[in-house]
């Protein structure tokens, strides 16, 4: 019974400890960085504590190439898609370290570069098919906004005083909208063809604007200063 009287005292004194070190005013760290990997992109962020509360500011940056082929309204496309974002996003501890509630806002550079494939020596556009010969290349582009709001929750804390290393993760979403779209062909003096290529570039807009929410799942590991 003593021993065991013994033990729960002592777990009791080690957890009121760690929080003691984790409250606003035994923060010693003045800054953290931290490197993390995840849906966008691999990256690094540095942290900053603000004073006399349970937050931080933290700035971020994330880019990462991909090169796939996907099919869509007839065509097979070649994708190079490039993520390049920067999250400037604060942080909320609502009890007290580790855990918290983040909102902000991501600078969204990510775009796709696109050129579609002829098969059989023809492309489909618009549903119509046209013999490469008369189209050339075919190819386009799909940009954001470049301002994306941020909501999402996550876990690490660089200002904790627990330990320098930490751990971290993210769990949210940017809202990055409905993109814009352009699909042009080496030989544009056709006006019928730009006329099919304009409304070939909507019902791509279309299909990318089902895609607003840009999911973010993210980890990482850094240090506190």
């Amino acid at each position: 019974m003593f021993k065991r009287s013994c033990r729960w005292w002592g777990s009791s004194v080690l957890t009121g400890i760690l929080l003691l070190a984790a409250a606003p005013g035994a923060r010693a760290s003045i800054l953290g960085v931290s490197a993390q990997v995840g849906t966008p992109g691999v990256g690094g962020t540095v942290w900053f504590p603000v004073a006399g509360s349970f937050a931080d500011v933290r700035l971020g940056f994330n880019t990462f190439t991909l090169n796939h082929t996907i099919n869509s309204g007839g065509n097979a496309y070649a994708l190079h898609a490039v993520l390049r974002n920067a999250p400037l996003l604060v942080d909320w501890y609502p009890f007290g370290f580790g855990f918290h509630l983040t909102g902000g806002v991501v600078y969204n550079g990510n775009h796709v570069d696109y050129a579609a494939e002829p098969q059989n020596g023809m492309y489909v556009i618009n549903g119509t098919p046209y013999p490469a010969s008369t189209v050339g290349t075919l190819s386009g582009t799909v940009t954001y906004p470049h301002i994306s709001p941020y909501l999402g929750v996550g876990f690490g804390d660089p200002f904790s005083g627990v330990l320098p290393v930490f751990f971290t993760a993210d769990f949210g979403a940017f809202y990055q909208r409905t993109p814009s779209v352009t699909l042009v062909s080496s030989n544009g003096g056709n006006p019928a063809l730009n006329s099919q290529l304009a409304a070939e570039a909507g019902r791509i807009r279309s299909d990318m604007g089902r895609y607003r929410w840009y999911p973010v799942i993210s980890f990482g590991i850094g240090i506190g200063f």
